[in-house]
Order: C-alpha cells, then sequence, then structure tokens
C-alpha cells in the first residue's frame, strides 16, 4: 500500500471575487464533492502544492476539515493562473476505497533506446497516447503506466493501449487499440525536396530569360562622362 497521504483543511466563508483576497494571504480556495454534498473549503498555498506533487491525480488524499471528518479523495481539477501558472482552486473528489473508480492514468515509454526497429537511423520513438483510463479502487491505481517500447521491431509495429501492463485489481477501459507509440521514420526525402528548392530560390534573379543579369541596373549600365 502506497504512503498514506493527508491534508489538513478549513470551511470557507468566501465565495466569487472575494476569493482573490484569500489568495493574496497564501490561501487557496479548494471543494470537496461526491459521495454527498459539496464543501467549499480552504487550504494553505504551500501545503497545497506539496500534497498535489506527491499524490498527482491517482493518490488517495485523507482529507480533513476543522481537524475532523476524515473522508478519502482524490484530485479531479487543478485550475492555475494563465500567466503565472500559481494555483487559483482545487477540485477534490470523494471516493469510497471498497468501490472502483474510473481514472486516468499517466503513461510513460521505456526502453526506446532499445527498440529494435530504431537501430542504423530507421527512425525514433513517437509517443502518440499520454494517458489512459482504467477501472480500479482507489489504493489499486497505478500512479503511472510503462509502455515497454523494446516490442516496436519495424516500422510497421506500434505499442498499443492493450499492451500495457495493468495491474492485478485494475482494468483499461480506454480504447484497447489506442496507438501508445510507434517509430517515426526520418524525414529523409522531404529534408532533400526543401534543400533543393531553397537551392532555386538562391538561384532566383541571377539571369533573365536573355542571359542578362537581373541585378544590374539598366540605368547604370553606362558610364558617363561630363
Amino acid at each position: 500500500m502506497a504512503k498514506e497521504i493527508n491534508l489538513q483543511t478549513e470551511k470557507r466563508n468566501t465565495f466569487g471575487k472575494k476569493n482573490k483576497s484569500l489568495r493574496s494571504t497564501g490561501i487557496i480556495p479548494v471543494n470537496m464533492y461526491g459521495l454527498g454534498d459539496s464543501i467549499s473549503l480552504q487550504v494553505d498555498e504551500d501545503t497545497l502544492y506539496k500534497t498535489l506533487k506527491e499524490a498527482g491525480y491517482t493518490t488517495p488524499i485523507k482529507l480533513s476539515v476543522d481537524g475532523k471528518d476524515e473522508t478519502y479523495t482524490l484530485v479531479r481539477n487543478v485550475d492555475r493562473h494563465p500567466v503565472t501558472d500559481k494555483l487559483v482552486h482545487v477540485d477534490f473528489l470523494r471516493v469510497d476505497m471498497e468501490k472502483e473508480i474510473e481514472v486516468q492514468v499517466p503513461v510513460v515509454l521505456i526502453n526506446q533506446d532499445s527498440a529494435p526497429g530504431t537501430r542504423g537511423g530507421a527512425g525514433v520513438v513517437t509517443q502518440g497516447v499520454y494517458e489512459v483510463t482504467i477501472l480500479a479502487k482507489p489504493l489499486e491505481i497505478p500512479s503511472e503506466l510503462e509502455a515497454d517500447c523494446s516490442i516496436l521491431e519495424n516500422l510497421e509495429m506500434y505499442v498499443y493501449a492493450k499492451d500495457l501492463n495493468i495491474p492485478d485489481g485494475a482494468s483499461l477501459t480506454s480504447d484497447e487499440e489506442a496507438q501508445i507509440a510507434w517509430i517515426q521514420p526520418p524525414r529523409v526525402q522531404e529534408e532533400v525536396v526543401e534543400a533543393v528548392s531553397e537551392e532555386g530560390l538562391e538561384g532566383e534573379g541571377e539571369t533573365t530569360e536573355d542571359g542578362e543579369s537581373s541585378d544590374s541596373d539598366s540605368d547604370g549600365g553606362e558610364e558617363t562622362s561630363e
């Protein structure tokens, strides 16, 4: 079992535009919903940052309100400022630890360098899907799923969602045929075409149809004497 993560919160009495003044004091507004009424809460910004970094979207957080009413939750939504990237608001979803829940889990690639299909510069491993949805009890949700690229023997092969190592007690609910990774061939032909096109552009303007230089000044071709 993963290390238990706890988060202390307080009930919140500010709403709407008044939350701006709350944030200015280092307090972030949060909500908890699901399996009952929605509750408006607030939590210290630094504490919330550390908790989000540790738990992500897949690890249950035991959330308490005013020192009591401990409830297991998952992070469901994180709002950040578009310019400063600072926390603006966070939603927590109550979960029943004995019931399965759908959650999106990040996918990471492993063994890219050992993919046989990349030998000799045949191409590079490319990732197309970065997360999949699984169904599992909260404590059985993996923090990430690994896509093993060592099976990519040629340009026609893919790592599919069904190839991921889903842990016992969990099941994949995303499209099993979703293409997680493959080998992207080098763009040699396109680069050659681009090079030829650039050479053609550089050569333009050097001569006219009658063989004269198009860069010469027609008024300045003869010397004048006074």
